[in-house]
């Protein structure tokens, strides 16, 4: 199903018995427009806390930045903390930041009395395309990566492309060998469209950036 919302593209898939709604090409702003942000906490990490304005203004859990922290007793922190915010099963976790912050903020609310919705605003190039996407949320035990999760879908993913602008080159070129391993296995047309343009094209062309995004985004949902 296809709706607008405040001129957000906004798509209905279904996973099982589960329904997500992805806001293409939205601004993080516009979480307004369809959440009631009274009962909200977000996650995010300390590197973006202190470079997304609009969560200076929101109940927000920092969590330290890094795949080392993605482990158990950083969860345990997010539900002391949840605790003292007073979080109920009313209320809506979304998690903003790159893969270790999706998975983290899914799995985290998804144990906390026995489960809270939760949504996903990714950040880097990487999560919008693939880390966000299926419903995988969990930790590393130890060097063990990604041991223990649960499979549960977000309510909603906001794509919100300004905020891959602060992302380092090397974040990027992560991200673009994903999009170029969907487009090898599954969508010569996006290869050949691959070939013909550069990483620095994407860079600077907005609208060329988010219909890569939405295209790499349902190809990845329809495999899932």
């Amino acid at each position: 199903m296809r709706e607008t919302v405040a001129a957000t593209e906004a798509f209905e898939l279904s996973f099982s018995a589960k329904t997500v709604r992805y806001y293409f090409d939205a601004a993080i702003e516009s979480l307004a427009d369809f959440v009631n942000l009274e009962d909200v906490i977000f996650i995010t990490d300390d590197h973006l806390a202190a470079r997304i304005p609009f969560l200076d203004t929101q109940r927000s859990i920092v969590i330290p930045a890094g795949e080392q922290f993605k482990q158990q007793p950083t969860v345990d922190d997010i539900i002391s903390q949840l605790i003292e915010m007073e979080a109920t099963r009313q209320t809506l976790i979304i998690g903003v930041g790159g893969g270790v912050v999706t998975d983290i903020t899914g799995y985290a609310a998804s144990i906390y009395m026995r489960g809270l919705r939760f949504g996903f605003v990714p950040t880097t190039i990487l999560a919008q395309v693939d880390a966000s996407i299926g419903g995988k949320n969990g930790i590393d035990a130890g060097v063990y990566k990604n041991l223990v999760g649960i499979i549960r879908q977000p309510d909603f993913i906001l794509f919100d492309h300004k905020l891959l602008q602060t992302l380092p080159e090397l974040q990027w070129i992560n991200g673009f060998a994903e999009i170029i391993k969907h487009a090898a296995i599954a969508d010569r047309e996006m290869f050949d469209f691959l070939e013909q343009h550069t990483l620095d094209a994407f860079r600077k062309d907005h609208s060329l950036l988010a219909s890569l995004v939405k295209r790499n985004v349902l190809l990845k949902s329809g495999f899932v």
